[in-house]
């Protein structure tokens, strides 16, 4: 199957199909995981991926509402924005996995002469385990939200991309059928049947 399939091919407005329509309660998960990791996020200050996170959550609501009524309009741009997030949500994820760092630089030395002034800096790595009681709630709260994030793209992005499939393989079909009747209706007014005397 394609991901990406013919864009002439008209999809039509309304419900879609039933195989969508089975997979509510997934995108009701969805937009359960997507709110825990928004607010998540919030609490831990993580302002930008917060935003970025409610603003899937706000398109994702948009789609399911309505008996799903606008999912042919941007089911592949969701699964696009989620694979993307995904892949910038899992980096940070990879590099963390032994363990999160702290990175500070302080100031050592300081030496002037005539016309130059040279600072030595020292560069101290810190590496804490990924959850840690001592860190207290902010730390291990982004920990969690490194984890959820992950798994809320990588749903939305299945659930997005199987209706974006699932709505133009029926909508070929309908396509398909229209033009065998038309075919059919063309072929019928122009070899009528001969008239018996």
């Amino acid at each position: 199957m394609m991901f990406l399939q013919d864009v002439s091919v008209p999809v039509t407005q309304g419900p879609p199909p039933q195989a969508v329509l089975e997979k509510r309660y997934w995108w009701s998960t969805l937009q359960a995981l997507l709110s825990a990791t928004a607010l998540l996020q919030f609490f831990t200050f993580d302002l930008v991926g917060g935003m970025l996170t409610a603003m899937m959550l706000f398109l994702a609501f948009m789609m399911c509402t309505d008996g799903m009524a606008e999912m042919h309009r941007y089911a592949l741009a969701y699964a696009m924005l989620s694979l993307l997030c995904l892949f910038f949500d899992m980096v940070p994820l990879l590099s963390s996995v032994g363990g999160r760092s702290e990175v500070s630089v302080e100031p050592v030395d300081r030496e002037s002469r005539e016309n130059e002034l040279r600072i030595t800096y020292t560069t101290i790595i810190k590496t804490m385990p990924f959850f840690d009681d001592k860190r207290g709630w902010m730390y291990n709260g982004a920990s969690i939200t490194m984890i959820l994030s992950p798994i809320c793209m990588l749903l939305g992005a299945y659930l997005a991309g199987q209706a974006h499939i699932e709505m133009h393989s029926t909508a070929m079909d309908a396509s398909r059928e229209n033009m065998i009747a038309n075919i059919e209706a063309t072929r019928a007014t122009e070899n009528p049947r001969p008239r018996r005397l």
